[in-house]
């Protein structure tokens, strides 16, 4: 009788601490769920424009207004030296959203352009970032 009240009581135990951890799994899935609310942005298209010699970037973000800026953080120019490659640089670029705490209520669009006339790190590989880490690379030319 003892070892039945004995099996009884750890599958009791057993059921309870099941149930914590479904009661935990549940709370990180709301909370998950509560700041879907807020979206960052990420990127729609991305091309060069050797006219103007700059990139000109689609940024597609949630918001409860389309008068989100964007402002540009360049990062450093990175030599990468592989052997038996070519020589070649690359460089972040993060796009940083002014109102990236938005509610998500509506999808917007903007384009935004980067001017390269005083990048020196020629040609490069770029590599655009936005948070929480969405990111798009694509090569520049040597200058015009």
């Amino acid at each position: 009788m003892a070892a039945f009240r004995l099996a009884s009581a750890l599958a009791v135990r057993h059921r309870r601490e099941d149930s914590r951890a479904f009661l935990l799994i549940a709370v990180a899935v709301a909370m998950a769920t509560n700041t879907a609310g807020v979206m960052a942005a990420t990127f729609g298209s991305v091309h060069y424009d050797s006219d103007s010699d700059q990139l000109i970037v689609t940024m597609i973000y949630d918001g409860t207004n389309p008068n989100h800026h964007f402002s540009i953080q360049w990062g450093p120019c990175r030599k990468l030296d592989q052997p038996g490659q070519p020589a070649h640089q690359t460089i972040d670029v993060s796009i940083l959203d002014d109102q990236w705490n938005d509610a998500a209520t509506k999808t917007y669009t903007q384009t935004v352009k980067i001017p390269l006339a005083n990048v020196s790190c020629r040609p490069a590989t770029v590599t655009l970032r936005t948070a929480p880490d969405f990111l798009t690379s694509f090569d520049v030319p040597a200058r015009p």
